[in-house]
């Protein structure tokens, strides 16, 4: 053989050795079908009345049965020497380890200290939760020998000093160490030190119910709350948004990404969530705890594959420049699929009326007739003022108090400022403007002429295209058509949805997955945030101008921000934090020692 032809073969099969280990890359993006999505969802029988007309008939149905929500803990006790011990030996190992040291000496200061935040969080779910905790789990690193040990043989879970090792504990308070939940692959990546990379897995958790509500233990609740402060079965889960938000394009250089908190792994999650979706702003989830589906949770994590696996595996925050942010990928994936569900059940299912993936002139011509009505009454051919507000529709948010009693449920007792709910459409159109709405820049050039298709089909009007340019390539477009077609109809989703003679599946289907991604936005303006620096600032914001003053907040989030290692002024802020705590929670909690 020629020196040429040695090369060529060489060369042949290099090419396919990479082609085999790309094609066992996982990838960042996968599109999961609505049939497969929506297979572990089970209807009751009231579902499609809800969705379609947003009525729920007690009568016939009865009175539903308040949810039972874990409370879902991400905890370490930093100061375990034990823990120390372990953590030490794998921030040696860590890529963020520098010659002088300086990372591993600052990184630390705050993040694991223990202000035995947890018992008096415990406190306050016991006095404001008690009614419709179904467990409460404390996810733990595991302690132990002078080493961690993958085997676990030697290893234990921490564990509160404080907290009952009885039965009865154990059957309300589950302390669960990483390697109990964690996917087997995962698990060669413990032990993990990042509360994102627990936060990936937190769907895994054992558990009889599937509505969790995740938080830190410097969170606490500090008035009596309802289930639906956190979840309802007619409106879903909560979530409350900052007014930051990012729309990230592609991802820059070193310089362009954000550095500081949790910033670049929004970036981040931005970029994957607009490769999926597409491109639009999305606000950042407000700091307190979670409301979530583990279903919802799982199926969004699946969705980024590669993201999801990497992210599982870095040990410490900041390892690499990207990680997914699992709540602010989880609460926009919840968003986007209901959103999407819509647009897939008007264009691909509704619109096509002889299913044969092709809108033909009439479908078209009937596409364009039910959007009219509403595209009349809502657009407005001044760019400076906003689409008007619909007339017809009413606004279920304000009304979910109400449905809720009607229904047999509690109402809100503190998230109670209720901004939209997916019952009043996908979140995505709460502000769209819609006065330069077009229907060949949406559709397709010449979609709405006879001419364009005449003589041979326009590949550009498969049902499948529409969808993608609606939901995708062009997501104003799809949410102004959503606003379009709910404008003339009171209440519910119909005009959107499969007709139930004709498609019974496709309606089935549909409405499981609305069941599955629905989901209610609040305004936690309830949330009391600070960030604790030193003993004097803790001692007048906290104490002086809060406890001793009798002010109540539904709850609050004590962030300790205290920088300093000096032994004396760490007690000083450990002195005014107890005084706070037990000005709050006072009072044994039922799962403390009595020696504690």
């Amino acid at each position: 053989m020629s020196q040429s032809g040695e090369e060529n073969a060489r060369t042949k099969t290099q090419s396919t050795k990479e082609d085999k280990t790309l094609h066992h890359v996982l990838p960042d993006v996968m599109r999961i079908p609505f049939e497969e999505a929506t297979q572990d969802v089970e209807l009751e029988g009231w579902e499609d009345k809800w969705f379609s007309l947003g009525q729920f008939d007690v009568d016939k149905h009865g009175p539903l049965a308040e949810p039972k929500i874990d409370f879902v803990y991400n905890w370490v006790n930093g100061s375990d020497e034990a823990f120390k011990d372990v953590r030490r030996n794998f921030e040696l190992e860590s890529p963020l380890n520098d010659k002088e040291g300086n990372w591993i000496s600052q990184h630390s200061i705050n993040r694991y200290r223990d202000w035995d935040e947890l018992r008096y969080s415990l406190r306050s779910l016991d006095v404001y939760a008690k009614g419709f905790i179904n467990k409460i789990q404390l996810l733990v690193n595991s302690v132990g020998g002078a080493s961690y040990e993958k085997s676990g043989k030697h290893m234990h879970p921490q564990r509160p000093t404080w907290l009952k090792d009885d039965e009865n504990t154990n059957d309300h308070v589950q302390v669960l160490n990483h390697e109990s939940f964690f996917r087997e692959q995962e698990k060669e990546c413990l032990p993990t030190f990042n509360s994102l990379s627990i936060e990936s897995q937190i769907f895994m958790t054992p558990s009889t119910t599937d509505h969790l509500f995740a938080l830190s233990d410097d969170m606490f609740l500090g008035m009596p709350h309802a289930a639906s402060d956190f979840y309802s079965p007619l409106f879903g889960p909560t979530m409350g948004f900052k007014s930051d938000h990012y729309n990230v394009k592609q991802l820059g250089g070193k310089g362009q990404i954000p550095s500081f908190g949790e910033k670049p792994f929004v970036y981040y999650t931005s970029y994957l969530l607009n490769h999926r979706f597409g491109e639009r702003n999305r606000h950042v989830q407000a700091h307190f705890g979670h409301s979530v589906s583990r279903k919802v949770m799982e199926e969004a994590m699946a969705s980024f594959p590669q993201p999801s696996a990497k992210g599982a595996c870095e040990r410490f925050r900041g390892e690499s420049r990207f990680q997914i942010y699992p709540w602010y990928a989880s609460f926009h994936y919840t968003i986007e699929r209901f959103r999407e569900a819509l647009l897939w059940s008007f264009i691909m299912s509704r619109s096509d009326e002889n299913s044969d993936g092709y809108l033909d002139w009439t479908e078209r011509q009937h596409l364009l007739e039910s959007v009219e009505p509403g595209w009349r009454q809502l657009a407005t051919n001044d760019a400076s003022k906003p689409a008007a507000q619909s007339p017809i529709r009413e606004r279920m948010y304000y009304k979910l108090p109400e449905i809720l009693q009607k229904a047999g449920l509690q109402p809100p007792k503190v998230n109670v400022n209720v901004l939209w709910t997916s019952l009043d459409g996908p979140e995505t159109i709460r502000n769209v403007k819609c006065h330069d709405f077009s229907v060949d820049k949406c559709f397709g050039d010449s979609f709405a002429s006879a001419l364009s298709d005449s003589t041979s089909s326009n590949p550009d009007f498969s049902a499948s295209n529409i969808f993608s340019r609606l939901s995708y390539q062009h997501p104003q477009c799809g949410d102004c058509l959503l606003k379009f077609l709910l404008a003339s109809q009171p209440r519910g989703l119909e005009p959107l949805l499969p007709p139930k003679a004709s498609k019974p599946h496709d309606r089935e289907v549909i409405v499981k997955a609305l069941k599955k991604y629905q989901h209610t936005v609040i305004d936690t303006d309830a949330m009391k945030f600070v960030m604790i620096k030193d003993a004097e600032q803790a001692e007048i914001e906290l104490l002086e101008r809060t406890i001793r003053k009798g002010k109540v907040y539904g709850q609050w989030c004590l962030n300790d921000d205290v920088m300093t290692e000096s032994a004396e002024q760490v007690g000083r802020v450990r002195d005014v934090m107890a005084q706070v705590f037990e000005g709050l929670w006072p009072g044994r909690g039922r799962w403390e020692k009595e020696e504690s």
